[in-house]
Order: C-alpha cells, then sequence, then structure tokens
C-alpha cells in the first residue's frame, strides 16, 4: 500500500518535469513592403534587391532594426509571415513561407522577449513523385508545433516530403554569391515525421519515425 501511494504522488512530479505546451496559430500576414508586426512587439521587414531578399527583425517600439537573414530571391513569386503563439511562456514560432516554381520554402525562427533564434530553412511539400503537381504545396495549417522542455517539436498532418537547406558563399571570382546544400530526409506518412529543434544547442533532428 505505502508503496502504491509513492507511485501515485511521484507521477504528478513526472508530468511536471515533461510539460507539453503547444504553439498555437495565430495569424497569416501576407507580404508587405512596410513593416509586419506580429504583435505589438516583434515586427518584420523586407527588403528586395535584383539579387536577394534580406529579412529585418524589431523589437520593442523605437527598437533597433537588425538584418536577420538573407536570401536568394529568384523564383520567389509571394510571401507570408506566419505565427504560431506559446501563451505559456509568451514565445512564437514563426514561418517565413516563400512561393516559389515547384516547391515552397520555409524560413523558421523562434522568439522570445526580443531574442531570436533561427531554427531552419527547409522545403515542405507534398511528394512530388506520388502527385506529380506541377506547383506541390504543403498548408501552414497542416503543421503542429510543440514545447517539451528545451525541444520544439515540428509534426506534419499530411504526408510530407522533407528537405533541409544550409547555406554556403562562393567567394572565389570577387563576387559573393549564394548557394545552398540541402539535406533531403525524405517523404513521410501523415503523422509519420517529427522534427525537433533543441533551443538550447541548436540541433536539429527527427525524433520519431515510425
Amino acid at each position: 500500500m505505502k508503496n502504491l501511494v509513492f507511485i501515485l504522488l511521484f507521477i504528478p512530479l513526472i508530468s511536471y518535469g515533461q510539460t507539453d505546451e503547444e504553439f498555437v496559430f495565430q495569424k497569416t500576414f501576407p507580404e508587405q513592403r512596410g513593416s509586419n508586426c506580429i504583435s505589438d512587439n516583434n515586427c518584420f521587414s523586407l527588403s528586395w534587391d535584383h539579387i536577394n531578399l534580406t529579412i529585418f527583425y524589431t523589437y520593442g517600439l523605437g527598437g533597433n532594426k537588425q538584418a536577420i537573414d538573407t536570401i536568394g530571391n529568384a523564383g520567389i513569386y509571394g510571401l507570408t509571415l506566419n505565427n504560431f503563439k506559446n501563451e505559456k511562456d509568451n514565445s512564437d514560432v514563426v514561418i517565413l513561407k516563400m512561393e516559389s516554381e515547384y516547391v515552397p520554402f520555409f524560413n523558421v525562427y523562434y522568439l522570445k522577449y526580443g531574442k531570436l533564434m533561427k531554427i531552419g530553412e527547409w522545403t515542405i511539400s507534398v511528394p512530388r513523385d506520388k502527385y506529380n503537381c506541377e506547383y506541390c504545396d504543403y498548408s501552414i495549417e497542416d503543421i503542429r508545433i510543440h514545447q517539451r522542455n528545451d525541444e520544439i517539436v515540428f509534426s506534419f498532418l499530411k504526408e510530407v516530403e522533407f528537405v533541409v537547406y544550409s547555406k554556403y558563399y562562393d567567394y572565389d571570382d570577387g563576387d559573393t554569391r549564394l548557394f545552398y546544400n540541402y539535406d533531403d530526409w525524405g517523404t513521410f506518412k501523415a503523422g509519420e515525421l517529427k522534427v525537433s529543434f533543441n533551443i538550447v544547442d541548436r540541433s536539429l533532428k527527427v525524433i520519431e519515425r515510425d
């Protein structure tokens, strides 16, 4: 009986240490040339030239505008900012979705109290070989985001083809050019892929594949 009482008392402690909090989808913000504010304190702005798209972030009224990302703009014809909020700790995941010729590109950021952390650059689409689509989209509404301690976990309600991109630059000929390497993680059934980002060491990994 004493053992049973101890177990019943211990279970809430385990649950408390393994909280699972959802980032709830808030809103989609179509691209604007001026400021795109997801809240009173968190604003993004965009600047185009003939080669690149530069993304700026500003925190707070009168805060400094920081350049946080540069993206080659070739083939991009539409942009939206998509905000997911964790109400319990007032943090956000922001997904910049970029429409291109064949599949959308996603730049993903984590925000908390004015500190911005880049999670990654991904291509997320329905499986191209299966659907044989000219433009293979993936809806923001089919992405779920949860936080468990230091891990932010992304899951996908529909089958998905998932690619991770990393940047590198070529300086050899005196002209700076931006290129991308990619890690094709593959095609997954609905609910099969879970991608985890650790906000402490900034590692990205698959945590579950049934």
